[in-house]
């Protein structure tokens, strides 16, 4: 079975943001330590990996609710979703060059096909990238041949992601945009501090609610992030308020905050 490591506008979030004149390519790998690897490293500080995005939609269900056990000894949905992620992870953890490779390839190819689509609906239509789907990788520190970065490899595209990281070495590379990545469990609430410290008073947060969304939150005003997913056309400083989704809705971590 071929491996593909982009979906294009993939989910019904994204599909909204042609509304805006733009094409979302997003990778999805397994997230926190499913693939063997640990791809979330603060996963366990924010409390979320039961809540995770990876177990909503498609990727959540399984006929009869059967499940598999990955290499790893992580109880997934038996999916083809879940499946597809696993692989894609393997082959970034055991063959980087080639994952690389065909990352490239895939954007070119994602290139390609928005300028088929515009030219088809006469609206001109721009591709962007998010590479974090259902991870939290540095990628900023992984070199692609004579290039720093897969930033600099396509300076023309924006790239965007959610981080739990509070250290990301982003600074000067203008086409990737980063939201800091809320959780009220308590033991996250150094890497807050930090963050705020490493990015600064202007970086976004994005916080997921369980019940009615508020028009504030840590002082800042919530604007609606289920809108669409486009974040580098956010206001700085605001909270993007998600919805929870998937086992978020019912779960009992302490990631999601509960509104009233």
């Amino acid at each position: 079975m071929k491996l593909q490591l982009l979906g294009i506008d993939s989910n019904p979030k994204t599909i909204k943001g042609q509304s805006f004149g733009y094409v979302t390519a997003i990778l999805y790998l397994s997230p926190s330590d499913s693939s063997g690897a640990e791809f979330c490293p603060l996963a366990k500080l924010a409390d979320c990996k039961t809540d995770c995005l990876t177990f909503a939609g498609r990727g959540g269900m399984s006929k009869g609710n059967a499940t598999f056990i990955a290499e790893s000894g992580t109880e997934l949905p038996d999916n083809a979703v879940q499946r597809a992620r696993l692989r894609r992870s393997a082959l970034f953890n055991n063959d980087r060059d080639a994952f690389m490779s065909l990352l490239v390839h895939e954007i070119e190819l994602a290139q390609a096909y928005v300028a088929r689509l515009s030219k088809k609906i006469g609206k001109k239509l721009k591709l962007v990238v998010r590479l974090n789907g259902t991870s939290d990788i540095r990628w900023e520190s992984i070199a692609i041949d004579q290039y720093p970065h897969i930033f600099a490899r396509f300076p023309e595209i924006q790239f965007y992601d959610y981080t739990k990281i509070p250290n990301r070495r982003i600074k000067g590379i203008k086409n990737y945009h980063l939201t800091f990545s809320y959780s009220a469990a308590p033991a996250f609430a150094p890497i807050v501090i930090k963050a705020l410290a490493h990015y600064g008073e202007s970086v976004s947060f994005a916080a997921v609610f369980r019940g009615a969304m508020p028009e504030h939150f840590l002082g800042r005003a919530v604007i609606n992030g289920d809108e669409s997913d486009l974040r580098f056309l956010d206001q700085s400083g605001v909270v993007v308020g998600l919805k929870a989704k998937g086992r978020a809705r019912k779960s009992l971590s302490q990631f999601a905050v509960r509104a009233a």
